[in-house]
């Protein structure tokens, strides 16, 4: 599966902020054991010749929706199994879908045009079959139906989902479904009909075909060579004069119990320039769309600050999101059941007044129940306003209306207009700012055992699997650089009943077969990082590295005990009075199961001798101590830490008798300034040094073992003064440094001279 780690040129820079916060004295340390975010992996993967929109899965093959392609691929190793070519196409204004243009390539008019694919679907309740709609042929659809002794076959059987009106009156088109600006379709199962809900990004280049719909529902007919709209009121779009200046775009759709939900991200208002993101909610069986609601959706961060208000930060636009049952331990942690189902959205902050998204994301999770009640809330508090974008500032329905609706919401008056709410529903990003230095742009999950995983993609092509939790202290137990290209939103997990599962997961061209249970333990650097990882990825430490059981033949396999390590000390060397901070630098300092940090067991010692420890300032990479007073000069005393579980050893410190032997100069002008050196032993032992002359601060230069270097303080008479030198606790005099009177110039001769070099004489008192 994996291949031998190669780490990115220069110094490995850690991804985002997925560690703990450490300082800077121990970064190596820190980056020696923290997860290798840089291995290669060889996993199942498939490259299209165009990039790919849509991944649909059905009876162990993968179909693909690409730009004009449509693609099978087995499930196993995703091989080719069968492809479709869907363009481009010559398109002209006299040739309607479904028609043969081609004998029109040679008139003016007549485009070629690449195929987008829009939507790709699988219906089952007439035949097996695939539903393809893309951008050309006015966003119509064709279908492909699926034999059932081979799935993969796409090419015998394909029909043009079209049908020419009566009337041929293009502002009626039920079978012009998707946009190509953008579209998110829903096929739904209801008694014997299959109704289609569709969302479409449209501007003003549709006002002269009037038969794309920004909100729809549309039903296959039973001759399955079209649609039908039930009512004149099974659509709703966008007032032409905001077409341009207030787009929707459709980010997700889906379905839960008796509602279906679109997700958008809009313009707050009609005249605002700020985005954020909705939820949009209809009853299933509406075919008017009388029940239609919007409502703003907020992903926040919120930090509480001593003695203030809390700072609450918003990630306002919607980037992906995926709709699944939780685990029993998030489910307990949001207040939902095991089969609730819960909304997961990855949020982006946009830069100022636009829907481009920043490197700043979080992740949210709403259980629809909770969606469905703050609906119900809302509607009884009447906190609600007129669609303007749909109906207009001055249409009859915006002015004096009272909402009147039941708690169901399916059961309307049809004189009732179709609301907007003004109050936003609030989550908490569940990883509490760790992402807020990326882009997330995917998101699915799944569970093992009682936890619930996400799968997260970024707009750098890497993948991470983590734990999701409300205490936000899960890390990623997987994280690689899977291409260069974004990390797509669409996403396929596939979890049989026990069986391992696995995600698919698109880039650009290729698509990327993923397992759920992990890619192996060797990326774990540490110990403590190893036994953290989720029981699922079944990861031990053996001697000095991350496996699992079978990869250990020693028998030393562990998920209990993590030793110490010890990767560097300084200052090396403290005086002999002590009070020296000493950093040592290294990992598993504090076991850590569960991500839980603990120094209650942890000591150090000099020999053995106890060096005490500051627990405020150390980490599972970083103690800090303070070293005690000695009598004699040691050297290479070993330097012990114990956990409790086990000790590491290092033996470079060494107790030390700072000494000056000489200065140089002994004297300077008192206006200070003179470079000073102080030559002697052990000048640079300790953390801290500080050089006074006549109580004043001489200004350190450099610093090295036998030579201190430093700038004279000013003094206001010529006279003698003390030199003392201070490290830590340790204090040291030297020899008097002489003030004397600044020299004066008095004349400079000669005062003037030829270009060439000539020697000048300053004639001083």
């Amino acid at each position: 599966m994996k291949a031998p780690a190669v780490l990115a040129p220069g110094i490995l820079v850690l991804l985002f902020t997925l560690v703990q916060k450490s300082y800077g004295e121990c970064r190596e340390a820190l980056v020696k054991s923290e997860m290798n975010v840089n291995m290669k992996y060889q996993l199942p993967n498939f490259t299209a010749e165009t990039p790919i929109q849509n991944v649909v899965l059905h009876k162990h093959h993968i179909y693909l929706g690409a730009v004009n392609y449509i693609y099978v691929l087995n499930d196993k190793d995703l091989q080719k199994v069968a492809e479709y070519k869907t363009g481009p196409v010559l398109e002209h204004p006299d040739c309607f879908p479904c028609q043969d243009c081609s004998h029109k390539a040679n008139l003016s008019g007549g485009v070629w045009k690449d195929n987008i694919n829009m939507a790709l679907l699988i219906d089952t309740y007439y035949d097996d079959q695939l539903i393809s709609c893309g951008s050309v042929h006015r966003g119509t659809c064709q279908r492909h139906v699926l034999p059932p002794s081979n799935t993969a076959d796409i090419l015998s059987k394909v029909h043009c989902m079209y049908s020419p009106q009566a009337d041929e009156e293009s502002s009626h088109c039920p079978d012009c479904v998707v946009s190509a600006l953008g579209t998110k379709v829903l096929i739904s199962e209801k008694g014997r009909f299959i109704n289609f809900f569709v969302g479409n990004t449209i501007n003003s280049s549709y006002l002269t075909d009037h038969s794309l719909h920004s909100i729809s529902v549309r039903r296959l007919k039973e001759t399955q060579d079209g649609f039908k709209f039930l009512t004149d009121q099974s659509y709703i779009d966008v007032l032409p004069e905001f077409r341009d200046s207030y787009p929707i775009k459709y980010i997700h759709a889906f379905e839960s119990n008796r509602f279906i939900y679109f997700l958008t991200v809009q313009r707050e208002t009609l005249d605002a320039q700020t985005f954020h993101t909705r939820i949009i909610r209809f009853c299933s069986v509406d075919s008017g769309l009388h029940s239609y609601m919007e409502m703003p959706l907020e992903c926040i961060l919120t930090e509480k600050r001593r003695k203030r208000s809390t700072r609450e930060e918003v990630f306002n636009i919607l980037q992906a999101a995926y709709v699944s049952k939780p685990g029993a331990h998030l489910a307990k942690q949001i207040g939902a059941n095991l089969n609730d189902d819960i909304l997961y959205g990855v949020f982006a902050q946009s830069k100022p007044d636009s829907a481009e998204p920043m490197n700043r994301s979080a992740v949210c999770a709403f259980p629809i129940k909770y969606v469905n009640e703050f609906f119900n809330k809302i509607v009884n508090k009447n906190n609600v306003r007129c669609l303007q974008h749909f109906y207009g500032p001055n249409h009859e329905h915006c002015f004096n209306r009272t909402l009147l609706r039941n708690s169901s919401g399916c059961e309307v008056r049809s004189d009732e207009y179709r609301t907007e709410f003004t109050t936003a529903l609030q989550r908490v990003d569940l990883f509490m700012g760790q992402f807020n230095q990326v882009l997330l742009t995917s998101i699915s999950t799944f569970i093992k055992g009682d936890l619930t995983i996400a799968n997260l993609g970024t707009s750098e092509g890497r993948f991470m699997q983590v734990v999701v939790s409300r205490s936000g202290s899960s890390t990623p137990h997987v994280n690689f650089r899977l291409d260069s290209r974004p990390v797509s939103s669409e996403a396929i997990v596939e979890h049989p009943l026990n069986q391992n599962g696995y995600t698919l997961v698109v880039t650009g061209k290729k698509i990327t077969k993923i397992p759920l249970n992990g890619l192996g333990c060797e990326h774990f650097q540490s110990c403590s990082q190893c036994l953290s990882a989720p029981p699922f990825v079944q990861c031990g430490w053996c001697h000095d590295k991350c496996v699992q059981l079978e990869e250990c033949p020693s028998g030393t396999w562990t998920q209990e005990i993590c030793l110490p390590t010890i990767y560097e000390v300084f200052p090396t060397s403290a005086p002999l009075e002590g009070g020296t901070m000493l950093t040592v630098c290294g990992w598993d300092f504090g076991f850590r199961r569960n991500n839980k940090f603990d120094l209650k067991k942890t000591r150090v010692f000099l020999g053995n001798e106890s060096c005490t420890l500051t627990l405020s300032e150390s980490t599972t990479n970083m103690l800090k101590c303070t070293v005690g007073p000695a009598v004699n000069e040691h050297f290479n005393i070993s330097i012990i830490i114990s956990n409790g579980r086990g000790t590491a050893q290092y033996s470079t410190f060494s107790y030390v008798d700072p000494v000056i032997t000489s200065i140089f100069p002994s004297y300077g002008p008192k206006t200070g300034g003179t470079l000073l050196t102080l030559t002697g032993k052990y000048l640079n032992s300790g953390n801290s040094r500080h050089i006074s002359i006549g109580g004043k601060t001489c200004t350190l230069k450099s610093v090295s073992d036998s030579i201190l270097e430093c700038y004279t303080p000013a003094q206001t008479i010529p006279t003698e003064f003390p030199i003392k030198l201070k490290i830590d606790l340790a204090n040291r005099e030297m020899n008097s440094f002489s003030y004397q009177e600044d020299p004066i110039v008095y004349a400079i001769h000669p005062t003037k001279s030829f270009i060439r070099h000539v020697t000048i004489a300053l004639i001083q008192r």
